[in-house]
């Protein structure tokens, strides 16, 4: 094991940056006391959804812990770890999956009452979407906030019955008897390296204070608490039970709550077998992106091909192996490309998303394409997955452009929103240097996923530092009939946008949807990016370009109207719009 990707809410989660994670007590003290160490464009965040990491000594391999930062939204975090885990897999090309484990801590009231819990499950065995496995730990603290009557919180009997859609096991075992819980989780991992399957670990306990610190839990639950201030600590058991089997004398216990209690006072680690950062203020996450952190958004690129580049490109993409018989509507589009690629007619939306997608792998850059339907696209103007019509097999010609070409992968998602969403994001911020690209079905699906995007991407540089690269294409954005598919919410987007966190673009031409994909990887300047890509203009003449528009020029971020006739000195009345404009 090299890498353990960790998600988890607040229940717990100080103890774990403390005395599994190895973070120092004094830097957890001056973060509550407001020394939150803020760069520019960042508000900061609650203690309890920071992110951190360390590289912890075992005895065998050096294993890297890596807590992702997570929102207030419960259980939202889920997909996220499992698009990062499944990032540092493909990295590290470990075919099985077994090098990176993901693992999950929920709470009991979540785990069976948010939906993007079985987004993820059903996600577990899914080829996009599989990572051979994940842990999940439940703290079944047997209260949700202040519900804790069964038929309020469920509709089961066990909170986690939710998994038997995917046939994992569950392991219910008592919190407060530390070995049973040691050998469960030894037995739960076991089961993950061999099955390659999620595992259930059902810790039964209880919350020994409120919700939080000011919290008074009684007032709701009186009975419990009742019972709760009579029992001892999990500690104090353990330490007896020690004490009664003659492992451990009373001066020993007593010595050892000294020694923990002055390294805490101290500000020292108490975590055992960390190994200190050879940067002790940066971590590893921080020092893969730093060369993005000051970029701004008038950095340099040059996003233009030579009209060679496009012939050596679309060859590629033109070539399909002998034996592989294409539907006549696809080869009659691929006709059509060839005439594109050599100047003969202007190349419309299809053609240059697909050029942009092939410059760039050849150029080395990793391409992820998902969604649902993404392989052909929603209205038949994408085909970069080819289907034979004799054989049960396909073929992406994206994935053979050249020998040292990046990795391009292509699927067709799970008809989910929020989790595919969530997962995307995950694989993306884990890279700078990859093209990681959602597509809903219609532009409005989207909003199903609207969580992730108020938590994670639009945010997440005002939370917590972190960037992202991630292209969220959403087709026909306003364009349908009506209401129900013209509701993909421009503005809702723009009223997210503040200090450049996100960029909104509604591209008019073939030629900008080319520079404009092609500028998020050769641009230096890292935020996501939203596309409400058209229906209309895919395969109108007028959005269609010549081919110099392809060898020259870049992304323009206004398209104004040619017209000779228009002086600029004498305009007094400019009109920006996003699709259609009625006088």
């Amino acid at each position: 094991m090299k890498r353990i990707c960790l998600g988890m809410a607040h229940r717990g989660r100080l103890n774990v940056l403390i005395n599994i994670m190895g973070k120092r007590a004094e830097s957890l003290f001056k973060e509550f006391a407001g020394e939150l160490g803020l760069g520019k464009n960042q508000t900061g965040d609650v203690k309890y959804h920071q992110g951190f990491s360390s590289d912890i000594k075992t005895s065998k391999e050096d294993v890297h812990l890596a807590l992702m930062f997570n929102p207030s939204h419960l259980e939202l975090v889920n997909p996220v770890i499992e698009g990062y885990a499944r990032y540092h897999q493909d990295k590290i090309e470990d075919a099985e999956r077994q090098q990176i484990l993901p693992v999950l801590i929920h709470g009991d009231a979540a785990f069976s009452g948010q939906g993007i819990v079985m987004e993820t499950l059903n996600m577990s065995q899914s080829r996009g979407y599989r990572t051979m496995g994940t842990v999940h730990i439940i703290i079944n603290n047997q209260i949700g906030f202040t519900t804790s009557k069964q038929d309020d919180a469920r509709s089961t009997d066990y909170c986690t019955d939710v998994v038997k859609m995917i046939n994992a096991p569950v392991f219910h075992v008592n919190a407060e008897d530390p070995e049973m819980v040691s050998f469960i989780t030894k037995l739960a991992l076991d089961y993950r390296m061999r099955y390659k399957k999620d595992v259930v670990i059902d810790l039964m306990c209880y919350r020994r204070h409120g919700h939080n610190e000011a919290d008074e839990p009684a007032v709701t639950q009186p009975l419990m608490y009742e019972a709760i201030r009579k029992k001892p600590t999990t500690r104090a058991n353990y330490a007896t039970t020690l004490m009664k089997q003659g492992v451990i004398e009373q001066k020993e216990v007593d010595a050892m709550i000294s020694d923990y209690r002055q390294e805490l006072k101290e500000g020292e680690r108490v975590a055992y077998n960390i190994i200190q950062p050879k940067d002790k203020n940066k971590r590893a996450w921080e020092m893969l992106w730093e060369d993005y952190f000051d970029a701004t958004w008038l950095d340099p690129y040059e996003s233009a091909i030579s009209k060679k580049q496009i012939k050596d490109l679309n060859k590629k993409l033109q070539k399909v192996p002998s034996h592989f018989e294409i539907h006549p509507r696809v080869k009659k589009m691929m006709s059509e490309r060839q005439k594109m690629a050599d100047g003969k007619i202007n190349a419309d939306w299809g053609f240059a998303e697909t050029l942009s997608y092939a410059s760039l792998t050849d150029f080395g850059t990793p391409i992820r394409l998902t969604g649902q339907d993404t392989g052909r696209g929603t209205f038949f103007h994408r085909n970069a997955v080819l289907h034979n019509q004799l054989a049960n097999e396909d073929y992406t010609p994206l994935q053979n452009i050249s020998d040292k070409q990046g990795r391009v992968q292509i699927f067709d998602s799970i008809l989910s929103e929020e989790a595919a969403l969530g997962f995307e994001y995950g694989y993306a911020t884990a890279n700078p240097e990859s093209l990681v690209i959602w597509e809903a079905q219609f532009g409005d699906f989207v909003n199903g996923a609207q969580a992730i995007i108020d938590q994670f991407i639009a945010s997440a540089e005002a939370k917590w530092g972190r960037l992202s690269n991630l292209v969220m294409l959403l087709p026909h954005g306003l364009e349908g009939q009506g209401p129900e598919h013209s509701s993909a919410r421009l503005e809702r987007f723009l009223q997210l946008c503040a200090s450049h966190n996100m960029q909104v673009c509604v591209p008019s031409t073939a030629s900008q949807i080319f520079h404009l994909m092609r500028r998020q990887i050769l641009r230096k300047f890292r935020a996501p990016l939203i596309i409400m890509s058209p229906k209309s203009l895919l395969r109108n003449p007028l959005a269609a370009s010549p081919l110099h528009k392809f060898t020259e020029g870049r992304f323009r971020d206004v398209y104004e109207e040619q017209y000779d006739n228009i002086k600029p000195k004498k305009v007094d009345r400019v009109i920006m719009c996003s699709g259609k404009t009625i006088l």
